[in-house]
């Protein structure tokens, strides 16, 4: 079963990726912060992660930093309210995809798929 890590400190979205992502087949393993999101990555394998780009603490872009080196290889898709702010364009420069809140489920479901599907192709 695809694992997935979700982060993100809005309490009513992380409930609701985590039913929705339920429902599609995948294990979801939800943290409200950038931190534990890198001590639960360093603990144990995830297929993605999908992590909120403003977050208390360390925030969408320094946990995919971080992420890289923890779990190199590991696809990741952001997520942000906060258009204005620059976190789409600073996520892409890192080669991650960053999806808008409110999220539309059959576009994030269509992301994980494909970063999946890419990191599933990749010569290991």
């Amino acid at each position: 079963m695809t694992r997935i890590l979700v982060a993100d400190d809005q309490h009513d979205l992380l409930e609701f990726l985590d039913d929705e992502l339920t429902d599609a087949g995948f294990f979801v393993k939800t943290v409200d912060n950038g931190a534990d999101a890198v001590v639960f990555a360093a603990e144990e394998p995830f297929d993605l992660f999908l992590l909120d780009m403003l977050m208390p603490g360390l925030t969408g872009i320094q946990a995919i930093k971080v992420l890289r080196k923890v779990a190199p290889g590991t696809p990741v898709i952001g997520l942000t309210g906060y258009l204005g702010r620059g976190f789409m364009a600073q996520a892409a420069a890192l080669g991650v995809t960053c999806l808008s809140k409110p999220v539309e489920m059959d576009e994030l479901l269509a992301e994980i798929h494909n970063a999946l599907a890419v990191t599933s192709a990749s010569p290991v």
